[in-house]
């Protein structure tokens, strides 16, 4: 099991300085970790800029040290100061010549309300890690966070998770300081959403609220990888289910205007965070794969008083949403009154609208 789970993740080598070839058993070392939050594009740093918000940073952070023979050698929990990207911290007297398996926990604490009751989002208490006894593999492995309701998303500082495996060379027991430095990486536990809506037809419209079909209730809360590929929960089909989103106010879309709108900004509220999850429906007519589906609640004084959905339609070229991606959503209600969608996969980062966009 343990080489099992170690295969869905890469091998993150720290080394640091030459070390001669020891005969006799390895000294300690100094481990210093860097955390920073991942950035999971190619080709894109992790930075302070990849948070847009409070929430999508480190509030807390719990740090795992496992040695080869499963046993627990080191755990630190850190309240952070102020919410963070980047956090580090020194362990010292760490055994080398051997390779560790480094698990990092952010922002276990936060909560969630059902029925009136405050539930953690992440069912599971890590204080009961201890040092010197073996690590709970397979409760960790296994270990999966849910939302219970249509209408409930991740709010709060967000769950962040990872599992890396490093290499800790060997260095003489002279007596002398020895400290190997490694920079590793956490990444969210959700899939990021923000919406920019046009009207270009000729009618007034209000958009009162959103849904989507087919999102994931259930996910993994450590990443699940192999070869590039992430895995979610399989049970009851991961529950999948229609997200229904009432906006707290009304967002008016005024006829004939070349201006792309902010549709959460404007709401009154922050990016909607979900789980990550895959479904994926053929079109056999197309040979495509489709997946996730959202329509709108439109009202229009024209058309009555009552809202109403606009038809469920695919995202197009969206087969699945690994965890730590920001979805940018464009969306154009034309003249015929058929709403045009345009998608794009983002890191963790807003995405500025330039004065001009849209026209």
């Amino acid at each position: 099991m343990i080489f099992l789970f170690a295969a869905f993740w890469g091998i993150t080598g720290c080394e640091q300085g030459e070390y001669p070839e020891i005969e006799e058993r390895p000294g300690s070392v100094t481990l210093k970790i860097g955390v920073d939050i991942s950035d999971i594009l190619p080709q894109t740093r992790a930075d302070e800029t990849q948070a847009e918000n409070d929430a999508e940073k480190m509030h807390t952070l719990r740090i795992i040290i496992v040695r080869p023979n499963g046993r627990v050698e080191r755990v630190k929990y850190i309240e952070l100061a102020k919410p963070a990207t980047l956090q580090s911290w020194d362990f010292d007297t760490i055994v080398s010549g051997e390779t560790k398996q480094i698990y990092l926990i952010v922002n276990e604490n936060t909560t969630k309300i059902e029925e009136n009751i405050v539930n953690k989002v992440t069912p599971y208490s890590f204080t009961k890690i201890h040092e010197k006894e073996f690590f709970p593999l397979d409760e960790i492995y296994n270990l999966t966070f849910s939302v219970n309701s249509n209408t409930e998303q991740l709010k709060g500082p967000l769950p962040m998770s990872d599992m890396h495996r490093v290499e800790i060379p060997p260095v003489a027991p002279d007596g002398k300081e020895h400290e190997i430095e490694c920079r590793l990486t956490v990444r969210r536990a959700a899939v990021k959403f923000t919406f920019y809506l046009t009207n270009e037809s000729d009618k007034n419209f209000k958009v009162v609220g959103l849904e989507m079909e087919k999102m994931a209730r259930r996910s993994y809360f450590l990443p699940r990888e192999f070869n590039g590929e992430y895995t979610v929960p399989s049970v009851n089909n991961n529950e999948y289910y229609t997200f229904k989103h009432t906006f707290p106010k009304v967002v008016v879309l005024p006829a004939k205007s070349k201006t792309e709108v902010n549709l959460l900004k404007e709401a009154g509220e922050q990016p909607l965070y979900l789980m990550e999850g895959k479904y994926v429906d053929n079109d056999k007519e197309k040979d495509t794969k489709l997946n996730y589906k959202i329509a709108l609640m439109l009202q229009s004084d024209e058309f009555g008083e009552k809202p109403w959905n606009t038809t469920f339609e695919y995202f197009p070229n969206l087969p699945d949403l690994p965890r730590n991606t920001h979805v940018v959503v464009h969306a154009t209600l034309q003249h015929d009154l058929e709403i045009k969608w345009e998608v794009h996969v983002h890191p963790y980062i807003s995405v500025p609208l330039e004065p001009d966009f849209g026209l």
